[in-house]
């Protein structure tokens, strides 16, 4: 056991800071998850794999903890409710979930499961969410919100949801959409709540903050919500306003931004009680924060707030606007879903190879060769590694670049063999190593040496796919926390960067979260011949929702852990990731057709007698085999 160490591994991938309490090392260097929060009660992840390997379960898999759903849905509500309680506030709180978050059924199966003591409700943007979502045994008071464009049929289909006894808003995005519910009133009987998406001029922070503004692409108008207030008024239909909805974006950044927006939301609340209408819900959207890197700054992977910060400015800025106002506190309705899904899941796979550093020679390993007299210019680039030192380091790495660009050239004009340039890359690469680490001593370092250590850095290459798994970080270069499971005790010696096993360049993870910077390397340890995990952390939220299937790769495995009061943890559900024979079908492909191609081609093989009948119907059987299995790399 290595306490120093283990703590230094702490501080390094800065795992406190963003773990939120859910996730941590322990003294036996192994990465822990307590689902509850509860650090007595917590869950080693090298174990858990160790598990599933027993069951035939191999990396790439996520691991989900529900009860860290429940746990941050309870501190969502806990929030609001201690601010409510502060400041005297005299509406409440109440939670949706926002489908399009991740609309896997088992994820959205433990939110509706966890949230019923809560009332929480779900929120929905598209009509295939919507029959989703209505098949859900929601409370009596859980709302079901539908926002998003819509359509006659759409709005239908939230009528048959009052019908059926469901406490349903329609949240209308435009005058348009609103004439549909009018319309659609008049041949049924039982209206939905209507509510009206106002667009803010304040704007949020962050990568997601045209969502708000003049320039947003929801949400109506000044001009437009007087039209809606005066089509509601003529259709004698005031009652119906039950909602005003706002949403300045995912993830904002600047609680500043926040605190603007709830101010001017407000005050459109407390201008429509007073034209006479009486909305008993402010939706303030969602968009709270996730701590990726664990900085807790405005930078586009943080938030410089907390969960209690949040629910305070908007129960304060709403309560004293309303009372200034003379109108009634208005329930206030969240929408937040990252913050609530992002840290129950864990992506995990399997580092199979390290490419660059040859796997990490020793400095004496050189291979000498002997073809002649050596070149000149291999003997001056053994002489600068031989002579090389913190007082030359930058001049006689100069002198190395000219060297190996000689050797290229004469390479290429035929004065040179391979093993020529390939012991001159050798040294060159040496040269480089020793330049780094002369560089380090520095107190300003080079910027040409901040480039060369992101050139020298080694490549991990993870069983995985980046599109199918993080997504966003391919997409929108969101970061996530990174790091192995295992052997915390010893210090990590190597820089790296993370590679997947897709047949595409972009498939490659190349900036790490850091408290004080973003990286572009991570610390990892050297191969021992044994399996490394690497745990891709806090991507709960939208990753399988926006995951491809580049390259046919598929859903990856899963498995759902529970701990109990004791510390005893089991899997409660394990489902298989997609087999290669669903995913050709997905894509239209005739597995019948493909057997049959495979059966004419063996048979013909068989007819010239390039293979024997045995042989033809061994193959057979294993291409039978290949497509009931995962698409991924086998142990």
């Amino acid at each position: 056991m290595n306490i120093r160490q283990i703590q230094e591994a702490r501080e390094l991938y800065g795992i406190d800071e963003w773990g939120a309490g859910y996730f941590g090392i322990n003294d036996e260097g192994h990465v822990v998850c307590h689902p509850t929060g509860e650090e007595h009660l917590s869950i080693s992840l090298p174990d858990a794999i160790q598990k599933l390997r027993e069951k035939n379960i191999a990396t790439p898999l996520i691991l989900r903890f529900p009860q860290i759903l429940e746990s941050q849905l309870e501190r969502m509500h806990l929030s609001f409710r201690q601010a409510i309680n502060e400041f005297n506030f005299k509406g409440r709180h109440m939670g949706v979930f926002p489908f399009k978050v991740n609309q896997r059924r088992e994820f959205i199966d433990s939110v509706v499961s966890c949230g019923q003591k809560l009332d929480y409700g779900l929120e929905v943007g598209s009509k295939t969410e919507f029959i989703a979502a209505l098949s859900y045994p929601l409370t009596e008071n859980s709302l079901l919100i539908c926002n998003g464009f819509k359509d006659h049929d759409f709005i239908n289909m939230a009528f048959i949801a009052k019908a059926m006894g469901r406490k349903v808003i329609i949240v209308v995005e435009g005058p348009d959409e609103l004439e549909m519910v009018l319309q659609t009133a008049k041949n049924m009987r039982h209206l939905p709540a209507v509510g009206l998406r106002i667009r803010l001029y304040s704007r949020g922070a962050g990568k997601w903050e045209k969502s708000s503004g003049d320039y947003s692409k929801f949400g109506l108008t000044t001009n437009e919500a007087l039209n809606c207030l005066q089509m509601l008024q003529d259709a004698n239909l005031m009652s119906s306003l039950q909602m005003l909805h706002f949403h300045i974006g995912s993830q904002i950044t600047e609680i500043k931004r926040f605190k603007n927006a709830i101010k001017e939301a407000s005050r459109v609340y407390a201008k429509v009680v007073k034209m006479g209408f009486t909305p008993q819900f402010l939706n303030i959207g969602g968009g709270v924060g996730v701590d990726y890197d664990g900085s807790k700054t405005s930078f586009q992977s943080s938030a410089n707030y907390t969960l209690q910060e949040f629910a305070n400015d908007a129960v304060y800025v709403l309560g004293d606007v309303c009372t200034n106002e003379g109108v009634p506190h208005p329930t206030i309705v969240t929408e937040s879903g990252r913050v609530i899904a992002a840290y129950h899941s864990v992506v995990i796979t399997d580092i199979r190879e390290v490419q660059g550093e040859e796997m990490f020679p020793s400095e004496s390993a050189i291979p000498e060769y002997s073809d002649g007299e050596q070149h000149k210019g291999i003997k001056e680039m053994k002489y600068v590694l031989d002579n090389i030192n913190r007082k030359n380091y930058v001049e006689f790495y100069h002198d190395a670049i000219e060297y190996q660009e000689e050797l290229f050239t004469l390479f290429n004009l035929g004065f040179l063999n391979l093993q020529d340039r390939a012991y001159g890359e050798e040294l060159f690469r040496r040269i480089c190593r020793r330049a780094l680490y002369f560089s380090s001593f520095q107190r300003h370092q080079l910027e040409e040496f901040d480039d060369l250590q992101k050139i020298m850095v080694s490549k991990y290459l993870a069983n995985f796919s980046m599109f199918q798994s993080i997504p966003d970080a391919w997409a929108i270069d969101q970061l996530f926390p990174v790091m192995p499971l295992a052997r915390h005790d010893e210090k990590p010696s190597h820089k790296g960067t993370i590679v997947d096993i897709t047949c595409d360049s972009d498939g490659c993870l190349d900036t790490f979260v850091d408290r004080a910077d973003v990286k572009s390397a991570l610390d990892l340890h050297v191969p021992n011949g044994l399996p490394y995990y690497v745990g891709f952390f806090l991507v709960g939220a939208y990753q399988e929702s926006l995951a491809n299937e580049h390259n046919l790769f598929g859903a990856i495995h899963e498995a759902e852990i529970h701990i109990d009061s004791d510390g005893q943890w089991d899997f409660t559900k394990i489902t298989e990731g997609d087999p290669v024979e669903e995913l050709l079908v997905s894509r239209n492909y005739d597995m019948g057709e493909i057997f049959g191609s495979y059966e004419q081609q063996l048979n013909r093989a068989v007819e010239t007698e390039s293979v024997t009948r045995a042989e033809a119907d061994s193959f057979l059987k294993s291409l039978t085999k290949a497509v009931k299995q995962v698409p991924y790399l086998n142990s």
